[in-house]
Order: C-alpha cells, then sequence, then structure tokens
C-alpha cells in the first residue's frame, strides 16, 4: 500500500510593523470550516501488548482509510487491507456527496468480508462479518443515521440485538478488557451526527486476557446540519364554502330566525332578529 504524505508550505509575506499593530485578526477567520460530510472505511490506533496477535508488544497508527468528503475526494476504496493484522478485509470503501452548496448530504463507508482477528482470543475464534456499513443522511428535516453488520458473530464478547438498525449503541464487553459498541451515534456540539458501525476499545489494564489500549473504528460516517426549509409542510385547513345568498339557514332550536322588513314582529318595519325556540 503507498502512501502520500503532503506537506505544506511557508509563506513569508512583509508587513509594515504599524499595520501589524492596526489590524488583528482573529484566529478563527482561518479556521477551516468542517466539511458538509465524511466517512472512512476504517482506523486504528491502538498499542499491543506482548503475545497480542502472536508478536511483540507494537503500537498500530493507521490514520483514516479509503476516507472521503463532500468537498473531496468523493469517493474512495482500498482493496485487500490487513489492517496491521487487527483486522483484515477483502474492500474497504466509502462515498460523500452533497446536492448543490447546500442541499441533502448522504455520506456511507463499508468493508466487505471483514475478520477480526484482534478480538479471537477473548471471542473463542476469529469473528467475522460479510458486511460491516454505516450511513448517514442530512436534510432540512435532520439527521438520520443507521449501520449494518451482516453475519457478524462476536462469540463470548456478547450476543447482538437484532436488527442493529434499531438499537444505536449497543455496548458489548468484558469488563477491563474490551468494550465493543455497535452503530455507536454521537451528536457533537456543533449539530453534526456521526456513526460508527463497530467501536472496538482496548482498555488495557492488568487484567487476564488484556490486549492493549486503544481504539479501532470501522465504517464511520458524518453528516452535518444543512440548511432549507423542511419538506414536511404543516396541515392546511380547506376553505369553507359559503352559503348562497337569500338560502336562509335550517331553523332549529337555538338558532336565529331573521325578520323581513315589515314583518309584524318588528312593528317599526326595521329587521328584527329573533331566536327561535
Amino acid at each position: 500500500m503507498r502512501s502520500a504524505l503532503l506537506r505544506g508550505r511557508t509563506v513569508a509575506v512583509a508587513v509594515p510593523a504599524l499595520a501589524l499593530l492596526a489590524t488583528a485578526v482573529a484566529p478563527s477567520a482561518f479556521a477551516a470550516q468542517s466539511p458538509a460530510g465524511s466517512a472512512y472505511g476504517a482506523s486504528a490506533s491502538v498499542s499491543l501488548l506482548p503475545g497480542v496477535l502472536g508478536g511483540k508488544g507494537i503500537t498500530v497508527d493507521t490514520g483514516k482509510l479509503a476516507s472521503s468528503s463532500t468537498e473531496g475526494p468523493a469517493s474512495a476504496q482500498v482493496a485487500d487491507v490487513p489492517l496491521k493484522g487487527l483486522v483484515t478485509a477483502t474492500a474497504i470503501s466509502s462515498s460523500s456527496k452533497q446536492d448543490g452548496s447546500n442541499g441533502p448530504v448522504d455520506a456511507k463507508a463499508s468493508i466487505v468480508d471483514a475478520a477480526l482477528p484482534v478480538l479471537a482470543p477473548l471471542a473463542g475464534s476469529t469473528p467475522t462479518a460479510r458486511v460491516i456499513s454505516s450511513e448517514c443522511k442530512s436534510t432540512p428535516d435532520g439527521i438520520t443515521a443507521s449501520s449494518e453488520l451482516a453475519g457478524l458473530d462476536l462469540g463470548k464478547i456478547g450476543k447482538l440485538k437484532l436488527p442493529v438498525s434499531a438499537n444505536p449503541n449497543q455496548k458489548l464487553g468484558i469488563d477491563g478488557v474490551v468494550q465493543v459498541i455497535v452503530n455507536e451515534q454521537v451528536k457533537h456540539s456543533d449539530g453534526s451526527l456521526t456513526v460508527n458501525a463497530l467501536h472496538i476499545k482496548l482498555l488495557g489494564g492488568d487484567v487476564t486476557g488484556a490486549l492493549g489500549k486503544g481504539d479501532i473504528v470501522l465504517a464511520s460516517a458524518t453528516c452535518a446540519k444543512v440548511a432549507g426549509n423542511p419538506t414536511t409542510a404543516p396541515p392546511t385547513t380547506q376553505p369553507t364554502e359559503p352559503s348562497k345568498p337569500g338560502t336562509p339557514p335550517a331553523q332549529g332550536p337555538g338558532q336565529v330566525k331573521v325578520v323581513p322588513v315589515g314583518a309584524p314582529e318588528t312593528g317599526d318595519g326595521t329587521l328584527a332578529a329573533v331566536t327561535a325556540r
């Protein structure tokens, strides 16, 4: 696998000292705005204890693999990925798209034919899954998120509640050793939402069976709030059709009867209204 390292360039600009004193630029003016949507297939940042995966203690920091963003690239894919022996997969991919500059957002990530060798000592065998995926969608009506883990069996670590999409933030694991969060959904202070199909937390410690410490995240997608008017319109009431002129309303107990001019009831020839009993 090839990796690219982007090196930034520093540009020096001479500015008169008086201009620097007269003008102050807030750091937030240069802060990069988060994309409306982003996703990645997998990431790992862990330190393993000696003996785990049959080797010496190692530290693994992969970064975000197969990452995409509404600001580009819109999609990414990596094939035959051994995640440093922690996770293996036939392919991992992600995509992030937005309809226009302020339109709906759709971000998704998936892992095909995954295996989790790092959990084998705890599960009793190597957990596998045909598909591990997550997706979030953002519209003016709000943000929704879901995950799928087809065929995943965590063995002794715990049993999943199905369907996974209907049970966000399931927590399984072994105290002091590992915590597995299924369909993890995290709401951020800016209103955005992140969904991780699988989040494995190695808790460290000196207890029997400890693997190490750190985090492994599989199939992650994030969507920000989008502006606009909700698509669900408020209910409207149909206008009532007015009565035809000259047609007196049906009379009944307690109703008002209009008496025409000159009728005996008025006496002075004006209109009068009496209540029919």
